[in-house]
């Protein structure tokens, strides 16, 4: 199973500290969400684990091997699709097949076998213009699953989205993780989403980014197991969680 490791990881901006020392792991069956209030460093350590960002002291692995630049092994979506308004919902997500040189009657088959699976089975001739906010993002991550990666990276990828919206959208990450199999490190400002999508929930403060408090809210391994998501929040145990996540993010800004 492969094993990112973000250890000891410190991040300067103009020499002044903006992550200090904060180590994360996400094994390949993990779902590892960063929350906390803006300025903690949770986007900067997720540039870290794309090779996007270089950290100041510390070190950033997949199984061992140094990350020193973005690579195939890890797929970025971020809260903006970033997809390419001139091709069809289908080219977008076969785009990185493409770059992989596969035949173009093999990359429509896979696209069109990817948008089935986020629930956009009949969007393949339609042009991203044509599309809503939601389906956009189901676009963006149908597209970084065709590089086959062993870790998707997820940027704030729902925060655009209105409240039903993103409650769908949230299902629809859960089954991908199930049916990828790839490890997901994701930042959110969403405290429930957070509890309903996580198996591990990380919580940093700012001044600079650190680690106060790690959760295991194992919600998201009941709707693997055929829970619903409307069954999950509606158990005490939800409300409780939600309290508990909340105070750690408030007493983490004074700790």
């Amino acid at each position: 199973m492969p094993h990112l490791v973000l250890d000891k990881i410190s991040i300067h901006y103009d020499g002044y500290p903006a992550v200090e020392r904060v180590s994360i792991d996400v094994a390949g069956d993990d779902f590892v969400v960063l929350v906390g209030r803006s300025g903690c460093g949770k986007t900067s350590l997720l540039n870290v684990a794309a090779g996007l960002v270089t950290p100041a002291r510390g070190s950033a692995t997949i199984d061992g091997r140094p990350i020193t630049e973005p690579g195939s092994d890890r797929a970025v979506v971020f809260q903006n699709d970033a997809l390419f308004p001139w091709l069809t919902a289908r080219e977008n997500v076969a785009f990185a097949l493409r770059l992989r040189g596969v035949r173009p009657a093999e990359r429509a088959r896979r696209a069109d076998e990817l948008l089935a699976l986020v629930k956009l089975g009949d969007a393949g001739d339609k042009r991203i213009w044509e599309l809503s906010g939601g389906m956009r993002q189901r676009v963006g991550l149908a597209r970084a699953l065709a590089a086959e990666p062993q870790f998707l990276l997820l940027d704030e990828p729902l925060g655009a989205l209105d409240a039903l919206t993103r409650e769908r959208m949230q299902t629809t990450l859960l089954d991908l993780w199930k049916a990828s199999h790839a490890g997901v490190l994701m930042v959110t400002h969403g405290i429930e989403e957070a509890l309903v999508l996580a198996t591990r929930i990380v919580v940093l403060a700012p001044g600079p980014g650190r680690v106060v408090r790690t959760f295991e809210p194992g919600f998201a391994r009941r709707y693997a197991a055929g829970e619903t998501i409307r069954a999950v929040k509606a158990d005490p145990a939800f409300a409780k969680a939600r309290g508990e996540l909340t105070d750690a993010i408030v007493e983490g800004e004074t700790a």
